[in-house]
């Protein structure tokens, strides 16, 4: 099929940008942030690339499909955080360090810098699986393997593709599959046809997804791009602040109508095929059975950029900070031979958690919980300037974490209030250790 042959050529492809990049990684500057160079256009693409994964995109639709218009909210709830972000930038001037922990050890201490390393290492995994179960799905459509081979296919070529290059390949090439995203979703928006269906969208708020469901996506998703280790990854390539805030500022401008245009897809999603089995992808559906072949190809190249951006982006997130708890810093030499090999431990672990959960968003959902209920805010209160006993800051780390975890995990039709409590519990647990204000 020729559809085969493209996939193909297009993995081909990815791989051997990944070997050009890894000829020209000379120390790990360039493994880590691209040695600071990454100008506007770059930032921007990598930024969004980056943003928009298997859950921004793929998930995201699905999700419309249930609760219709309040769908939107996913990405303007990310346009938010950046936009919280963009006054703190200049914090980050002075900064030379490669990651977030590294931002959190100068703040309040070593131990807290390699707990945080911990947690963020091992809720990434879940992201990354995300972006595996999109790859999987695609693939599933594009080519004749199983979902289980898919699976163990895409994976193994993220693996591969991050170890060789590191984040000089992953900036590279980000801005290219950033076309071939927004070419994809922007095409699909464009040759869906009308419908004149008795089918009326859940409104913004509904029963599905009422007030109570958005503050707590602002608490797990927004929070994360307003501190967050892959959007700060993106800040420390840019070659200065100003790249950074105007890459952001052209991100929010993008991802605003693009939330309403994904929306919109998985309304009409709903209203045409409103019997789609559970776990199937409304936006494959459509793909498949509503657009011109050659439409629905683009798509499903988008779709794999978009997937291959995030993952990578994410998978050298993990294995980068789950390094430095051995070597303390990134800029030793062994660093990259370490980050390296945590790249493929973590990627094969990605890899089972795909096999066992089949839902993305879900995936996703439960990695950013236990991540923003244990370090959102000790890290903004240190980005604030504010310093607090270490032994309070661990503390707070790690029973936001638990109970966040466990809410989710257990807390069936409470979990979102089980959420609330998890940072209330994380805020009052600093507070009682407070040292100054710098």
């Amino acid at each position: 099929m020729l559809e085969n042959i493209f996939l193909n050529l297009y993995f081909i492809g990815v791989l051997a940008i990944g070997y050009n990049s890894f000829k020209k990684v000379k120390s790990s500057s360039y493994f880590f942030v691209a040695n600071r160079e990454a100008n506007v256009f770059q930032t921007t693409g990598s930024l969004l690339a980056t943003i928009l994964g298997s859950s921004a995109i793929l998930g995201n639709i699905s999700s419309t499909y249930s609760i219709g218009w309040a769908g939107v909210w996913l990405l303007l709830c990310a346009a938010l955080g950046l936009a919280l972000l963009l006054p703190l930038l200049n914090r980050f001037e002075k900064f030379k360090g490669y990651n977030l922990p590294e931002l959190l050890g100068e703040f309040h201490g070593d131990k807290v810098r390699v707990l945080s390393s911990f947690i963020i290492s091992v809720a990434w995994i879940g992201i990354v699986a995300a972006q595996i179960m999109g790859a999987a799905q695609i693939m599933g459509i594009i080519g004749n393997f199983s979902y289980f081979q898919n699976v163990l296919i895409s994976g193994v070529v993220f693996i591969i593709y991050t170890i060789l290059g590191g984040q000089l390949s992953i900036i590279k090439t980000d801005c290219i599959q950033l076309i071939f995203i927004l070419l994809g979703v922007i095409l699909c928006y464009l040759f869906l046809p009308s419908f004149n269906l008795n089918y009326v969208p859940p409104a913004f708020l509904n029963e599905k997804f009422n007030g109570l469901d958005l503050i707590v996506l602002i608490l797990t998703y927004s929070s994360t791009f307003l501190v967050g280790p892959d959007i700060y990854s993106r800040i420390f390539c840019s070659k200065s602040i100003n790249v950074a805030k105007k890459s952001i500022v052209i991100s929010i401008l993008i991802l605003i109508p693009l939330a309403f245009i994904l929306t919109r897809i998985g309304i009409y999603s709903a209203g045409a095929y409103p019997n789609l089995v559970s776990g199937q992808s409304p936006l494959l559906y459509v793909a498949a059975n509503t657009l011109p072949k050659s439409i629905s190809l683009i798509l499903y190249f988008g779709l794999l950029s978009a997937i291959i951006s995030t993952a990578d982006t994410c998978l050298l997130t993990s294995a980068s900070v789950f390094t430095e708890i051995f070597t303390e810093n990134l800029k030793k030499d062994k660093s990259i031979k370490l980050t390296r090999i945590f790249i493929a431990i973590f990627g094969i672990f990605s890899i089972l958690v795909a096999l066992k959960l089949k839902f993305i968003l879900s995936s996703l959902l439960l990695a950013l919980s236990v991540y923003s209920g244990a370090v959102i805010i000790p890290s903004l209160a240190g980005i604030l300037g504010y310093r607090f006993d270490q032994r309070f800051v661990l503390t707070a780390i790690v029973l936001g974490g638990s109970i966040a975890l466990l809410g989710k995990i257990y807390g069936g039709a409470n979990s979102n209030y089980i959420l609330i409590f998890a940072f209330l519990a994380n805020l009052i647990t600093l507070r009682a250790g407070k040292i100054s204000k710098i």
